[in-house]
């Protein structure tokens, strides 16, 4: 009996002893640092907040020459690191990156002739800025499931600072009043709009994707939405473009709204043991 006693306490000694070192070990198993890198394409448009014009038409109301924005029509792109902390499910994440974005919009200006009314003019410019951001997004995502796919929902903050912004105008109509008559095209002029926009873009976006881990190494396919909180036009250099001035143009006080795909590689920093796989 004694021998039965003896065995049964050194088996609870023992699984209190294995309790105690899983208990020491587990944190530290269930965290992890990641160092990688994403890319992917993005669709953009603006939410118009003011509308303004560059000048004010005597013989036909404003409105005959309101702008048309043709959002989430032209293909971006980003690029960047990733830096993840992931614990319990959760990860943090840090992924400061280059951020491509297009966005078009349409402006006409219409002239008759009162006296004669086949004598007109109309003019249709078409015009396409590129912004170019270095952006900082905070994100915080959770694993809905745990396994070697695992998808997830996210949400997080973003800041950018403008690193360039141009604008392509293309001009087009038809012109019967010069002596000519038909429809006109005239050759794309791009130039550099730095000075109509503000440094600086702040933001919220939501997320949901899913993770691969097919060994020391996690893929990443995101899916998100970005929603500008700021204006990001210049209120003090709205009217001083001399090429924007020209032909009637003042930018409005506008919003970002993005929608965008990334595909991302991310390495584990923190290699536990032989014994533990290095991806959680």
């Amino acid at each position: 009996m004694r021998f039965y006693i003896t065995l049964l306490l050194i088996s609870i000694s023992s699984l209190v002893s294995a309790q105690g070192r899983n208990a020491y070990i587990d944190p530290f198993l269930k965290t992890q640092w990641y160092l990688g890198f994403f890319g992917g394409v993005n669709l953009t448009g603006v939410s118009p907040v003011n509308t303004f014009y560059g000048y004010a038409p005597l013989n036909y109301n404003v409105n005959e020459i309101e702008k048309s924005y043709n959002n989430f029509s032209h293909l971006g792109t980003q690029a960047g690191l990733v830096f993840m902390f992931y614990t319990e499910g959760f990860t943090i994440g840090l992924k400061p990156g280059i951020h491509s974005y297009t966005v078009e919009h349409s402006t006409r200006a219409n002239w008759v002739d009162s006296n004669n009314a086949s004598n007109a003019l109309e003019i249709n410019y078409k015009h396409t800025t590129n912004f170019h951001y270095l952006e900082f997004p905070l994100t915080v995502q959770y694993d809905l499931i745990s396994s070697k796919v695992r998808p997830y929902v996210g949400v997080g903050g973003y800041y950018g600072l403008l690193l360039e912004a141009n604008r392509t105008i293309e001009r087009s109509g038809t012109d019967s009043a010069s002596g000519s008559s038909g429809g006109f095209t005239n050759q794309e002029k791009t130039i550099g709009v730095n000075d109509l926009f503000i440094t600086s873009s702040i933001g919220i976006l939501g997320f949901v994707g899913a993770s691969y881990d097919p060994g020391n190494i996690r893929i990443t396919l995101d899916l998100g939405y970005k929603y500008g909180l700021n204006n990001i036009t210049s209120t003090e250099n709205r009217y001083l473009n001399n090429d924007m001035a020209a032909i009637g143009e003042a930018t409005d006080d506008l919003q970002l709204r993005n929608l965008y795909l990334t595909l991302g590689f991310v390495f584990p920093l923190k290699f536990i043991s032989k014994q533990f796989n290095a991806v959680h």
